[in-house]
């Protein structure tokens, strides 16, 4: 049984890590250590708790727990705030009445997913900021002595923010909890972020690192992952429906593991020729600039270099879209401010010579 037996199409991913595309592909590790996993029983309560150990050790952290991907790890996270470690109130989510119950996040976060997760549980929001802008001072002046915790959506906030909101919130001794589930590499994240004093920082398994997709990381103080492991599989507790198999956890530690081994420096020299020999198939076009855009330039804040074609034209850069995606074989690019982008972290070598002929074709088209 295969994508063909179901009549689904195989992509060629220029968008990137994106959940609707299926995250990423997992190296042979990764599927080696599910499969094996896969033959044999275990106490998935122990399996649990001996990953997340050996995790924490091998990146460097206080505590690790390994969730249902990151959307999951924000939802147990906001569950964690609200019970610690007590019992009972685990048993009582989502009622919270009395408790302190409320979550600062900001307006920036578009996430609707994980607003809806914070309510799920019992948690009351308090938006504060803009969709385009949100200040520290916004988000500490939303604290009271209702605030169960701040939600901090790494990403659309700058990492500068997140200390300054840390550090306030220490102060009033408000948990901080940190989605970042796009935010490695770089792999020095995995550790910087945690060390901003944040209680919990939430990471996707599926994206940069490479495991499988359902699964997600979350880091940081021991007492909060504790009280997130008490909320969530295989527990009878609010988070037993996000269930984290013994394929998942062991594919996520190899993955890890295969992450840690890598480089940086290594992944953006090849992300780099990727996206050049893309650029270089389009250049010559008339009418046409395309560069490849790199870490810090206007519009790339993410740590990969892509390739950015300038169509200043809304309708022809849709277009554009439809067109890569609707030939053959089907490729997956977006839409960027004032162009496209092309990102070459999903792409397996070789797809980049496919994406630029491919564009080289259809672009002229709309020109």
């Amino acid at each position: 049984m295969n994508y063909d037996s179901l009549g689904t199409r195989r992509l060629i991913n220029g968008s990137g890590t994106i959940t609707t595309l299926g995250g990423s592909l997992m190296p042979e590790p990764v599927l080696q250590a599910m499969s094996e996993a896969a033959g044999a029983f275990i106490d998935l309560h122990e399996l649990g708790r001996k990953a997340g150990e050996y995790l924490a050790r091998r990146i460097g952290v206080e505590s690790a727990y390994i969730s249902c991907g990151a959307a999951s790890g924000m939802q147990l996270s906001a569950a964690a705030c609200l019970t610690d470690r007590d019992s009972g109130k685990v048993a009582a989510l989502p009622h919270t009445d009395g408790w302190k119950n409320e979550f600062v996040i900001s307006l920036v976060d578009r996430h609707t997913y994980i607003h809806q997760g914070i309510e799920i549980c019992g948690g009351k929001l308090v938006r504060v900021g803009t969709e385009t802008e949100v200040t520290a001072l916004d988000i500490l002046d939303g604290l009271s002595q209702h605030t169960a915790a701040i939600v901090f959506f790494l990403g659309k906030q700058s990492a500068e923010q997140l200390a300054e909101v840390v550090a306030g919130a220490n102060r009033m001794n408000v948990p901080v909890i940190v989605d970042a589930a796009a935010q490695v590499p770089p792999r020095s994240n995995l550790t910087e972020i945690v060390n901003t004093g944040a209680s919990l920082v939430v990471f996707s398994g599926g994206k940069g690192i490479r495991g499988p997709q359902s699964s997600g990381l979350v880091l940081g103080k021991r007492q909060n992952v504790d009280a997130v492991r008490l909320n969530a599989n295989p527990y009878s507790a609010i988070g037993r429906g996000m269930k984290v198999g013994k394929e998942e956890i062991m594919g996520l530690v190899a993955a890890v593991e295969c992450f840690l081994e890598g480089s940086d420096d290594e992944d953006r020299e090849r992300w780099n020729a990727q996206a050049e020999t893309i650029v270089e198939c389009v250049r010559s076009l008339p009418g046409i600039r395309a560069y490849v855009m790199a870490e810090g330039q206007d519009a790339a804040p993410d740590f990969a270099p892509r390739a950015y074609i300038d169509l200043d034209n809304e309708e022809a850069c849709r277009q554009v879209i439809a067109n890569m995606l609707s030939g053959e074989p089907p490729i997956a690019i977006r839409r960027a401010p004032r162009g496209i982008l092309v990102d070459p972290m999903t792409l397996v070598p070789g797809e980049e010579q496919i994406v630029g002929n491919r564009l080289a074709e259809v672009l002229p088209e709309y020109l």
